[in-house]
């Protein structure tokens, strides 16, 4: 028995919600590798056996779908919110490829755009985290060439160092105070050891005035003017 999800936003299927898109064909990829789709690495994790293949996922998704039709498609949107949305960016060029030249093709990234910042204790948390998804992924081969040959792989998860270099029609959606990354890479709670940053970063209307000025708060809220 197959079973029904649910689908929101730009998957659902009721015009009065989803006047653009409520009858195209609406695939719903499930998340599952912890690098947006970006990983992979041949041996299996003796101790977890843990899989890190994300980017073979990928592409036994693409041509699954290929075969069943996608392959025809006159217009086509990868889209995603939060990792999903970074795998959206990421991938965005290659879905391109993967479809006949005369189809058209966006990307959407929906909370996936991932600032590179300093966090309040003055460190480079998300930096670092990211410099060790991408190690344990095996991602660096998967990330965009023009990118890695100019940094280091682990930047190159960064939505702001490669959007730019993207050629197909990318659509961002961010809001201005995300409330994941103010918790995850501004006030991450290894850059807050004694909470003061506990209720602030939970509702902007009760930051003192002294964490407003911030200099890591400012360069933050900047990235989205």
């Amino acid at each position: 028995m197959v079973k029904q999800i649910p689908f929101s936003g730009i998957l659902n299927n009721k015009r009065i919600f989803n006047p653009d898109f409520y009858n195209w064909n609406r695939i719903k990829v499930r998340y599952c590798d912890g690098s947006s789709f970006t990983g992979d690495v041949a041996a299996v994790n003796p101790v977890t056996n843990l899989h890190f293949r994300g980017a073979r996922v990928w592409l036994a998704v693409m041509e699954d779908l290929l075969s069943k039709g996608m392959r025809n498609a006159e217009n086509a949107i990868l889209s995603g919110c939060s990792a999903g949305g970074l795998a959206s960016i990421l991938h965005c060029d290659s879905f391109r490829a993967l479809l006949p030249m005369g189809t058209k093709v966006k990307c959407i990234s929906d909370a996936g755009y991932f600032i590179n910042t300093r966090d309040v204790s003055g460190g480079h948390y998300i930096q670092t985290f990211f410099d060790q998804l991408v190690a344990t992924h095996g991602s660096a081969k998967n990330l965009l060439p023009s990118c890695t040959s100019r940094m280091k792989p682990g930047l190159c998860f960064f939505p702001q160092n490669i959007a730019q270099q993207i050629r197909t029609p990318l659509f961002i959606i961010n809001a201005a105070y995300d409330s994941w990354q103010i918790r995850n890479i501004l006030a991450p709670g290894i850059a807050d050891p004694h909470g003061h940053w506990e209720s602030c970063k939970l509702d902007i209307k009760n930051c003192l005035p002294s964490q407003i000025k911030t200099s890591g708060y400012n360069s933050w809220l900047h990235c989205f003017d």
